[in-house]
């Protein structure tokens, strides 16, 4: 187990002070008042002292405030020794049950400890602040280092990882799960912010793809590790927002695979996406904002690019549903400034990014667009073009085909093709169809295009670091398709984890003859899945 004398910052954030925990009067205090958990209303599970058995029934004293209660024999769990406390791999506790695993990270987390290691797997508790243990400093500590030489981190996990990859020759893949504002998305960016410092540092040399007659500044070239770091800024302003339980929800989920050649160097990754969310991009649940990409480029644009972005203010955007809603402790104008410097280290060229926020800008427009009902019939009729005429200019389009195209569309009759007069819900819904349709293809591209920069070798290297980072489980008030893609896959995964750790692991006791009966790790959601 790690320990430090003397801890100091941002080490006591990391390692725990053994001389504290081994305290023989606190040891004997365990053992003379007989301390076992039972069931609290409030805090799950409360300390308390056997007094007397009667039955199935036991009488015990609560060790916070000294009162008497009578609790069920089968609910009480037994406590671990205080020589156990704040342990770094719950594996390690005498007695492993509910209370004992509640209470360790309950103690671990209100002492600044937001890792804890359960047997294989690493659990994290979102400290919801800022912490001193993801310096350069604190990589260079784990670097090298066996998981059980330092004290929990995800720093430690990419370790393990890297070294597994290069001395077992075999591909590699981390999972992040959790519920939504759990911190998945953090700790990803943690374990590439990891693996693109240890696998590059001990090149040095640049980036020999790098074209070095290139007009563009070094700057906005970079490194393939450094842009591989750029990725996921450009990722979260496109495809992540604010919700009701996290400032920062990915809206998407994604698998990072990073490559490697036969020394361990970076030489190439690709990310893939899934289930981008994009019905958020035409509308909010309250208090909720769309992608962080709208509000950046409407607070950052300064007056030029405004006019040729054709920008309004927050409230005239329909598709803008709640206005504008600020994050806490951030600024959506600094964030635009972040995000577009990201695009130039990633290499983006102006007109790209000119053709990305113009059809940023459209989506918008496309809110904006108003059809009314022609009297004596169902028929919709745009009754001004101005909106339109906007649209059709950011896009490259004509404006009449385009009205022709909502309006009364062609549609295939046998082997004709004729034209069919919508209705104004009808033609509503095409315009939400579109926007939707829009910004998905943007997203698309975007992945395309930041694939295409990450891997400029064109070769698949020797093995692979896989980084999966969905989004998290999540329950609304009102819940939506979303929702229930967004669950099913966190379900799947979930009894992916439960076969993997406990029903193979399970078997393989069964096999070397131990003593053991069968647990069903939540197997029986499988019907349900």
């Amino acid at each position: 187990m790690a320990q430090r004398a003397g801890l100091e910052d941002p080490e006591r954030y990391l390692f725990v002070d053994r001389a504290v925990i081994y305290n023989p009067a606190t040891q004997a205090d365990w053992t003379a008042k007989k301390l076992v958990w039972i069931p609290s209303e409030r805090h799950g599970f409360e300390a308390a002292s056997i007094k007397e058995e009667r039955g199935d029934e036991v009488m015990v004293e609560l060790a916070e405030n000294g009162k008497k209660a009578m609790v069920n024999k089968d609910d009480i769990q037994k406590m671990n020794p205080p020589k156990f406390s704040k342990v770094e791999d719950m594996a390690e506790l005498t007695c492993l049950n509910e209370a004992s695993v509640l209470h360790n990270l309950k103690d671990r987390y209100y002492s600044g400890l937001i890792y804890t290691y359960s047997g294989l797997f690493c659990v994290v508790i979102n400290p919801y602040k800022n912490l001193p243990i993801y310096s350069e400093n604190i990589i260079e500590m784990y670097r090298g280092k066996k998981r059980h030489e330092m004290p929990p981190h995800i720093y430690a996990i990419s370790e393990s990882a890297y070294r597994c990859m290069l001395q077992d020759r075999e591909d590699q893949s981390i999972l992040c799960t959790g519920e939504s504002g759990a911190g998945k998305t953090e700790n990803t960016k943690k374990v590439i912010q990891y693996l693109a410092h240890v696998a590059s540092s001990h090149k040095g040399r640049k980036d020999h793809n790098i074209p070095q007659e290139s007009p563009k500044p070094v700057k906005h070239q970079g490194e393939l590790e450094r842009q591989l770091l750029q990725a996921n800024p450009i990722l979260e302003s496109f495809g992540n927002a604010k919700t009701v339980k996290n400032d920062n929800s990915s809206r998407f989920g994604k698998f990072i695979r990073i490559n490697f050649d036969v020394t361990g160097y970076i030489v190439g990754a690709n990310i893939e996406t899934y289930l981008l969310e994009k019905s958020r991009a035409v509308r909010q649940a309250k208090d909720e904002r769309t992608f962080h990409i709208f509000y950046q480029l409407l607070s950052g644009a300064g007056e030029h690019l405004k006019s040729d972005l054709l920008l309004e203010g927050f409230n005239n955007y329909r598709f803008l549903s709640n206005g504008y809603i600020p994050i806490p402790g951030q600024q959506d104008k600094d964030n635009f400034q972040e995000t577009m410097e990201a695009m130039h280290i990633m290499g983006f060229s102006h007109e790209e990014i000119l053709s990305m926020l113009k059809v940023v800008s459209s989506v918008l427009q496309f809110g904006n667009i108003s059809f009314k009902k022609e009297r004596n019939t169902d028929q919709a009729s745009m009754p001004e073009n101005t909106v339109a005429q906007k649209l059709c200019h950011l896009l490259g389009m004509n404006v009449m085909e385009f009205t022709r195209a909502i309006l009364t569309p062609r549609i295939k009759v046998g082997r004709d093709y004729v034209q069919k007069a919508q209705t104004k819900e009808q033609a509503d819904f095409a315009v939400e169809a579109l926007a939707k349709a829009t910004y998905e293809r943007l997203f698309r591209w975007l992945v395309h295009r930041i694939n295409k920069a990450l891997d400029r070798t064109k070769r698949q290297g020797a093995s692979f670091i896989g980084i999966l980072d969905i989004a998290g489980f999540e329950i609304f008030e009102l819940n939506s398709f979303e929702q229930l893609c967004i669950n099913y896959t966190n379900e799947k995964l979930q009894q992916l984890f439960n076969h993997t750790m406990f029903v193979l692991e399970q078997e393989e006791y069964q096999r070397e003859g131990i003593e053991w009966s069968f647990i069903d790790f939540g197997l029986d959601l499988q019907p349900c899945i």
